[in-house]
């Protein structure tokens, strides 16, 4: 992909004025125009929702001169990718961002255009969100510009640790753009994909569950996780196993043995990113179209904040109970 940060060209802003009705309706900063998407896209953003979205993002833009948005183009000067976050992310971000959960499961439309979450975990062990994504495909170079621009609005800061799920183009993005940061799977993903490989192993002998749990769970020492590794696939004569192979080659993102030294936030899984999907269904319908789609989530955000507020407010009238007897020793004043 070609970097054309700085000011746009004229046909880029021509073209990007006829697809919003309008040069002035464009709205683009130097930081928008990062990227191009060196290929065509054959699913397009509706005129109306190209032009709605920008007067959301510009509105947002006005009310927060903090809220940041970034738009990535194809080789037709199309919309293809947006991310935006605003003041309250970006310090949520800079206090508790050292530990990140990124997903892509939910699907915007029946396009499957796909919706985006960086989050993580406060000081109330409640999700917060870090910045959303609206994107159009699930490419290395699609999230290599997202990783880029997450990190461009996060003053340059990358998260020390970040949980995905088993995706190859998304592990390509994180190795090439944050190799610093410590890449685990989500152990519930990695499951799901062993389940779905292994299932001729899981339903054919009864125990291969119970060894195969141990192996990602109950050993403390690296060589002794290998060990028993080793045991299962000779005791289930599985050592030519392409999957457990496979697996075994990723050991490091997924078996807890070798993620006990990074903080993680009590996290082993994406699961508070599909958790905050499953709230996201609430506020947001396949019917709703863009603009809608941007308006209810920000509504579903400012929901959480409240409650949010709530237990701060709570936490702040209140002393946590003690939970063990305490045996107070009165001595004399003298």
């Amino acid at each position: 992909m070609a970097d054309t940060s700085g000011i746009a060209p004229r046909e880029t802003m021509e073209l990007l004025s006829r697809q919003v009705g309008g040069r002035q309706n464009v709205g683009f900063t130097n930081v928008d125009y990062k990227n191009y998407l060196r290929s065509k896209r054959t699913i397009r953003m509706k005129t109306g929702d190209t032009s709605g979205v920008l007067e959301y993002l510009q509105r947002m833009q006005s009310n927060d001169p903090n809220f940041f948005y970034a738009i990535q183009v194809d080789e037709d000067d199309l919309i293809t990718n947006i991310f935006w976050d605003d003041a309250r992310m970006m310090v949520d971000c800079d206090y508790f961002g050292d530990v990140v959960s990124f997903d892509t499961t939910h699907r915007k439309n029946k396009d499957g255009r796909p919706f985006a979450m960086f989050v993580g975990v406060n000081n109330h062990r409640k999700t917060v969100i870090f910045g959303a994504s609206l994107l159009y495909d699930e490419t290395s170079e699609t999230y290599m510009w997202l990783f880029d621009t997450f990190a461009e609005t996060m003053s340059g800061k990358k998260p020390k640790c970040i949980f995905t799920d088993q995706d190859e183009a998304m592990a390509k993005a994180l190795t090439s753009q944050w190799p610093e940061s410590c890449h685990r799977l989500c152990i519930w993903h990695m499951f799901q994909n062993a389940a779905k490989h292994l299932s001729h192993e899981f339903h054919k002998f009864n125990d291969f569950t119970k060894f195969f749990n141990k192996c990602v769970y109950n050993y403390e020492d690296e060589e002794e996780f290998t060990d028993a590794w080793k045991k299962m696939l000779a005791k289930y004569d599985l050592n030519n196993n392409v999957s457990l192979n496979t697996l075994f080659s990723l050991r490091e993102k997924w078996a807890l043995v070798y993620g006990r030294d990074n903080f993680c936030a009590e996290m082993t899984t994406t699961q508070r990113s599909e958790n905050l999907n499953s709230v996201i269904k609430k506020y947001i319908s396949y019917k709703y179209d863009l603009v809608l789609f941007f308006e209810h989530f920000q509504r579903m955000v400012e929901a959480r904040r409240y409650n949010e507020l709530a237990m701060e407010f709570k936490a702040s009238q209140s002393y946590p109970a003690m939970t063990f007897p305490v045996k107070i020793i009165s001595e004399g004043i003298i």
